[in-house]
């Protein structure tokens, strides 16, 4: 699926070239206050396509709250078939997080990647929480990203790979470090339904 664009000959390169197919359950607020649920099917680092009933008015403050990427803000750029497309507004940091998780949902099928068979990945509200590492010492996290059965954190510690930290009230392992923090399974996963992005860690 191809996204036009109302921003310009650069940015519409930039949608139809990156945009990719998704299928995700998400909810966004207008300018009123009023919230809605949605559907977003399509997406790139310049624009996201919605299905929903709701027609927000050309040029209207959106923002959309999905649980696998986290909050995303932008104008209505366009009404298409039944829905609208935003034009997003991001950071460079976050232009390219979406970059990179874009790239997972075009080939997660095609390669069968772990994480496709594993649980789905949410990033919850409330993102602050405390890690403490196996030496005591406690720091101020970010977290990335949720799962039954693990966390991804952002946080200024190089703990050893295999070694045993709590990221808020759950005992993890870590296994494997990132740029700038660290991914850990949990050693007693969240049961099935006790998650979801309100969750607190």
């Amino acid at each position: 699926m191809s996204l036009q664009s109302d921003f310009g000959p650069g940015a519409a390169r930039e949608r139809i070239h990156n945009s990719v197919e998704v299928d995700l359950e998400g909810r966004f607020m207008l300018a009123s206050g009023a919230e809605h649920p949605c559907r977003i099917v399509a997406m790139s680092t310049g624009e996201m396509l919605f299905s929903t009933p709701v027609r927000p008015r050309l040029g209207e403050k959106v923002i959309v709250y999905i649980a696998e990427l986290g909050r995303f803000e932008g104008g209505v750029s366009r009404h298409e078939g039944e829905g609208f497309a935003i034009g997003l507004k991001l950071t460079e940091m976050k232009h390219r997080k979406l970059a990179e998780q874009l790239v997972w949902f075009a080939n997660r099928d095609v390669l069968d990647l772990p994480e496709n068979r594993r649980h789905k990945r949410i990033v919850p509200m409330l993102q602050w929480t405390i890690v403490r590492l196996s030496n005591g010492k406690e720091k101020t996290a970010k977290i990335n990203d949720i799962s039954l059965s693990g966390v991804s954190v952002e946080v200024n510690a190089r703990p050893l790979v295999g070694g045993r930290v709590m990221v808020g009230s759950k005992a993890a392992k870590v296994v494997r470090l990132v740029d700038g923090g660290f991914v850990a399974e949990f050693e007693v996963p969240f049961a099935e339904g006790e998650l979801d992005e309100r969750v607190r860690l």
